[in-house]
Parts: C-alpha cells; sequence; structure tokens
C-alpha cells in the first residue's frame, strides 16, 4: 500500500518552458548554458499555465525489496481467451494508454476464422481487469485480397509514419522448408498501418523488392540517420537449417515515413557481409544464421548502434553507428563476437572424431579427453578439422542482446543471452553480463558467473536453453533486474535474477512466484497500470516428454501467463510517457537521465529486440526506491540537432507526460490510466 508523507506545502512544477531547456548541435557542443535554463523569472504571458502539483512520497526502506507475483491468468479471461503463445510482444494499439498484447506460437502457416487454430491472438487490454479478443476485427491479419487468416509468425510494432498510431509489422518465416511445406500459403511479410482505433489497413508494398519472403529471425526498430522516421534492421537465419552456406545478409531498411522501407546496405555502410568463405571467415565477414537482433547507444555518442546474435557459434556482430549513415564493425575488438574461451578439449563432436580409427593416434587428437556418448551415430559428422576449431566455430548459440546501464555508471552494459549444452564443452558460451566501461576506448568487459552472481546450477546432461529475456527494475530500488527465459529443453525455467546493494545478482523466481517452466518468450508490462512491471510469459511445449522431471506440471495448452507484481508500486518512482516530434514520434533511441538523490538512473528508450520478437511496455518506469525528491530529467532526443531538454521542476510517483514540443505535465496515475 502506497504511504504519502504529509507535505503541508504547495509546490510549483511548469511544461518544459518553466522547467528550462538546452539543446546540443551535432557536434555535441552545448548551444544554451546552464545560466540560459528558463526559470521563474523568464516566465512571459504566451507560456503555459503553470501546474499545480503536490508531493507524494513513499517511505520503503532502502532496497533490494522481497519480491512477489502473482498469477491473474484467470482472471484476466487466458483460457477463455485460449491465448495461448511462446511469443508475445506488446503495444498500444488504440491509443487508450492500457497495453494491448499479441501472442503466437510461431507459425508459418495459415490460422482459420472460423474454426481458430488459436495460432496467435491480439488482446485488447481492458484496462488493467480482463482481455477483449480482437484478432480478427482488427484488420491485421488481412491479406490482399481482404480474407482473414493470414500466417503470422510474429509482429512487432512501431509508429512508422509519425502520425501517432501504432503501425505493425507481421513477420512470415520464410525458409526452404517453409516453402515446401504444402499447408503455406505463400504469405508474406508485410507492414499494416494502425488506424489509431486498434485496427489496421494492410500498407501495399511495403519493401523495395514488394514483400519480405525470407528467413527473418529478428528485427528492431532504429532512426539510425537521426531523421525524425523510424528504420529496420532484420536479421536472417539458415534459409536450410544448418547450411552455413544458405545463410543471406543481414540487412538494414530506411524507412520512407510512409510504412516503406528501402534497402540501404548498398556497399559503403559497412554493414556488408558475403557468402562464407576461408577469405572472410576470421574478420566475420560473412553470411550467419543471425537469431536475435538489438539497436542501443552502447558507445554514448547518441546514435544507435546495430547488434546481433548469431546461431550456429559464429560470431556475434556489432556495428558502431558513425553518425553519418556508415558504421564500424567492432564485433571482435569489442570483445562482444564472443567470450575468451576457444578450449575445444571436451566437446563430444571433438571427442567423437578423435575416436574414429583414421584420426586417433594423431597429434590434433592428443589433446582429446575421450568420448562420453555413444559415437556410433556420429561418427566424424559432427566436427571438421580446420573448421570446426576455428573462432568463428567456437563461440555460442546466440539468442539476444538486453541492453541496459546494469553497473549505474550512466553507460549501457549489455546481456548475451545464449544456448548451452553439456556435449558442446567450455568453449561454448554461457549467458552472460557485458559491462561497458568507457567503450570504444576499452574492450567490453565480461563478467564470470561468480563475479555478477548469474549462474545456475548443471549436473549430469545439462542444457540452458536461453532464448530471450528482458532487462527491467521490477522492486523498483533503482537497480536493473534481468528476466531470463529459458525453454526447450528437460527442466529449463525462467530465472529472475535480483540486482543486489553490492551490484551482484541473485535468482528470486521460485521464491517470488515468478518461475515459469519452459518459458519462451515474454514481455515487461504495466499491465494494470499501478507503477510497476508486471510479467507476460509464453511456453513452449519443444521436448516436453512424459518422461521429464516435471511433466505432471505440463498444461493441458500453450496458455500463456500473466504474473502481477506485487511489490514494485510501493517504492518511489518516475513514470514517464514520452513521444518524439523532430525526433521519430515513438521516441526510440531517446535516453532518459533521472537525477535524484545524488545519483543517475539511466533508460534509453528502445524498440523490439531480439529472437522472434521481444517488445516491451513503452512506457518507462524507473525506480527509485527510498529516493523522492527528483532534482533533474534530461532527455537526449533522436534528432538532426541531438537536441538535449532539461526538466527540473519534477516530482516523483506522478506519470510524467513528455512531449518533446509540448513538454512535461504531471498526472496522477490514476487519473492519467482511468479506469
Amino acid at each position: 500500500m502506497k504511504k504519502n508523507c504529509v507535505i503541508l506545502v504547495i509546490l510549483l512544477a511548469f511544461f518544459c518552458a518553466a522547467c528550462g531547456s538546452s539543446s546540443k548541435s551535432e557536434s555535441g557542443e552545448d548551444t544554451a548554458n546552464d545560466e540560459n535554463t528558463v526559470n521563474d523569472e523568464d516566465q512571459s504571458d504566451s507560456q503555459p499555465d503553470e501546474e499545480v502539483v503536490e508531493p507524494i512520497c513513499l517511505t520503503p526502506k532502502s532496497g533490494p525489496y522481497k519480491m512477489k507475483f502473482t498469477d491473474i491468468s484467470e482472471e484476466m479471461g487466458i483460457k477463455k481467451l485460449n491465448a495461448l503463445g511462446t511469443q508475445i510482444t506488446v503495444a498500444d494499439i488504440d491509443g487508450d494508454k492500457w497495453p494491448d498484447v499479441y501472442t503466437s506460437l510461431a507459425s508459418k502457416t495459415r490460422e482459420d476464422q472460423n474454426e481458430p487454430k488459436n495460432l496467435y491472438k491480439l488482446l485488447r487490454n481492458v484496462k488493467g481487469q480482463s482481455f477483449e479478443d480482437v484478432t480478427f476485427s482488427s484488420g491485421l491479419f488481412k491479406g490482399k485480397d481482404g480474407t482473414n487468416g493470414v500466417a503470422s509468425t510474429y509482429v512487432v510494432f512501431a509508429d512508422m509514419n509519425n502520425d501517432g498510431f501504432q503501425d505493425a509489422l507481421n513477420v512470415v518465416y520464410v525458409d526452404n522448408d517453409t516453402l515446401s511445406n504444402e499447408n503455406f500459403k505463400e504469405d508474406y511479410s508485410h507492414v499494416y498501418l494502425g488506424n489509431g482505433d486498434g485496427t489496421f489497413k494492410y500498407a501495399g508494398g511495403s519493401f523495395t523488392y514488394d514483400e519480405l519472403f525470407e528467413a527473418i529471425a529478428g528485427a528492431t526498430f532504429l532512426d539510425y540517420d537521426h531523421d525524425g522516421i523510424i528504420d529496420l534492421f532484420i536479421g536472417r537465419q539458415y534459409n536450410r537449417y544448418g547450411e552455413l552456406y544458405s545463410c543471406e545478409p543481414d540487412t538494414l531498411m530506411k524507412g520512407l515515413g510512409n510504412g516503406k522501407f528501402q534497402d540501404v546496405v548498398d556497399g559503403t555502410t559497412g554493414l556488408e557481409t558475403e557468402k562464407f568463405n576461408e577469405e572472410n571467415a576470421l574478420e566475420g565477414k560473412f553470411n550467419k544464421p543471425t537469431w536475435g537482433v538489438a539497436a542501443c547507444d552502447v558507445d554514448g555518442d547518441g546514435f544507435a548502434d546495430i547488434m546481433t546474435s548469431s546461431y550456429g557459434r559464429s560470431y556475434n556482430m556489432l556495428y558502431k553507428n558513425k553518425g553519418n549513415g556508415t558504421f564500424d564493425d567492432l564485433s571482435i575488438s569489442s570483445n562482444f563476437a564472443h567470450d575468451d574461451n576457444e578450449n575445444y578439449v571436451d566437446d563430444q563432436f571433438f571427442a567423437c572424431y578423435c575416436e574414429d580409427a583414421s584420426h586417433k593416434d594423431t597429434e590434433y587428437c592428443s589433446i582429446s579427453n575421450g568420448a562420453l556418448i555413444d559415437c556410433s551415430g556420429i561418427g566424424t559428422s559432427g566436427w571438421t578439422e580446420g573448421f570446426s576449431d576455428q573462432p568463428y566455430r567456437l563461440g555460442g548459440n546466440s539468442a539476444g542482446t538486453l541492453c541496459g546501464d546494469f553497473d549505474g555508471d550512466g553507460d549501457t552494459d549489455l546481456f548475451q543471452i545464449e544456448l548451452a549444452h553439456w556435449h558442446i564443452g567450455q568453449a561454448s558460451d554461457k549467458s552472460q553480463l557485458i559491462i561497458n566501461d568507457n567503450f570504444p576506448e576499452k574492450p567490453l568487459k565480461r563478467l564470470s558467473e561468480e563475479e555478477s552472481g548469474i549462474s545456475r546450477k548443471r549436473t549430469g546432461s545439462w542444457n540452458d536453453g536461453d532464448l530471450g529475456g528482458f532487462a527491467a527494475d521490477f522492486d523498483n530500488d533503482g537497480k536493473l533486474d534481468i528476466y531470463i527465459l529459458s525453454s526447450d529443453y528437460p527442466g529449463t525455467k525462467s530465472m529472475l535474477f535480483q540486482q543486489q546493494t553490492d551490484g551482484k545478482f541473485t535468482d528470486i523466481a521460485q521464491d517470488a512466484a515468478a518461475q515459469v517452466a519452459r518459458a519462451h518468450g515474454g514481455a515487461f508490462v504495466d499491465i494494470d497500470r499501478d507503477g510497476d512491471y508486471d510479467l507476460i510469459v509464453g511456453t513452449s511445449f519443444m521436448r516436453w516428454a512424459a518422461t521429464d522431471a516435471d511433466a505432471s506440471k505440463k498444461p493441458e495448452k500453450q496458455w500463456i501467463k500473466v504474473l502481477r507484481n506485487d511489490t514494485g508500486q510501493d517504492a518511489n518512482k518516475v513514470i514517464i510517457d514520452i513521444s518524439g516530434t523532430t525526433a521519430n514520434r515513438d521516441a526510440i533511441g531517446a535516453k532518459i537521465i533521472v537525477k535524484a538523490g545524488g545519483k543517475q538512473f539511466v533508460r534509453e528508450v528502445q524498440g523490439a529486440y531480439g529472437l522472434n520478437g521481444f517488445q516491451n511496455d513503452h512506457l518507462q518506469i524507473i525506480g527509485l526506491g527510498e529516493i523522492c525528491e527528483v532534482e533533474e530529467i534530461e532527455i537526449r532526443w533522436p534528432d538532426k540537432e541531438n537536441t538535449v531538454t532539461k526538466y527540473d521542476k519534477v516530482f516523483a510517483n506522478y506519470v510524467l507526460e513528455i512531449n518533446q514540443e509540448t513538454g512535461l505535465k504531471h498526472h496522477k496515475i490514476e487519473e492519467y490510466f482511468a479506469k
């Protein structure tokens, strides 16, 4: 329960003009000095009326706080709606400020409107009390001919035409196996433009080569050139599973402002790759089986950098955005490509290769510890001398990258999400925290599991099935926590790593009732609009067999889970609903710096990311813990001028509606999100 301090004096807070602002040129130098920040004496008759705001202070002790989640799936109507899903994305499709939810079983075939197989759902949030199924009434799944039920592997959202409404990219994952499936009806990935009322219309040929008809495993929105229009970066998987030579290049597509996109990778951007060969292998300049993609400002220059996560143990890629439409490939020099353990001595494919009579007594195999598996069904097929032992094959099966200031020093750190298996051995990367300490002057620093605390018990034939996750401050104590979704192998469950006072992390998922078996996809979202992030989690039935230890807990269907956060609302926080004008309307790429209690709390507004479309609540909730007084909020906008706006009359525990043009306005939570 919230506790208000008794404060008798009514204080004043002002719109943007009253709070003060400054801007920076493209070179980053201030064009307005601190003494030019607008203050009370600078007000004129033409400026907005003053806000009268009564401070609200909560009085928790210092965090971290004991977390507790409650499963409210039943009361939200999940089973009644047959809301199934491995993947979850979140967006406000109708502009009512309540987050709506898309769920998907990642299918590549069509849905039947008359007899739904529940392959996907679009659920309207009815003021945090229930969901309404608007799948077919939305128009989001209509084909060119107006027929409802086109295929939908996953959907990601952004305002692509800057009209204030969320638009959608419906991705249909198409590889060679898909094309040979007799149930595939040649549905393509397209853009659908939002009408603002929860309905969508087909945008026509959205891409320069009409439609995207490819194995698109990941998609992220960014404004790479700061022209105020959302751009799109896509990552492509194998066209034929397991065949490196079948991979096509990842692509940056420039937004044209009308829901259409143009491929700009033309040989000059620095993003170029080509089919694998011995010459481009060591430098990583080859097409990879990309799973996850992400965009955030790692080097702190205001421009979103691009990261890709590769399956098949290939290099992960980090492209530094130079701000002029080109990128520097810093994948290897940054220490992002993979971890530094390239020891394959315990790789069981290597061991089986060396069990073969023709290799057993060679010097090459002298380091082998011997096989711990039955090699009769494998032979030498899993290992190629001179290829499998190279750095570009000794990384991880990487699923995605999380961006966030995990150590609280003001810059963007990373968390890399990885699949890992006992039989691949120590060279295979595991999910890992990567700390930024003055990048790019210094390489990124990978923390061991002992250093970060992000670890787990591994015994026997273990598998880490980490496929996604998110970074958010769930208890609002001011420190980012990490939720990892792990699936597809026996015993895998989601993990909630809460950051402790010493900066290390502890898995509290089970005690907090936030642990979900076979958690595959999900989102953090303030579903009930009470000022903290709740969880929505999707599950997979992959390899969930009757012999599993937890087989008795397997649900009848892959219903999504809605877990309400019953902790974070009791701490102080800043809640920001942000929108751009000269920056893109969603303000994707904007950096928010909250200065309070002598500390800085930094967040970057991010769009979709990861494998098969992770997308979280656009509402920015920044925990302050026991701190109540906010000294200043600074917004660094991703526009041509790299504008910086500062607000110094700000109060916590309100919704701060920040518009780049009209400024800041305080709203009581219960009034802004009226029920």
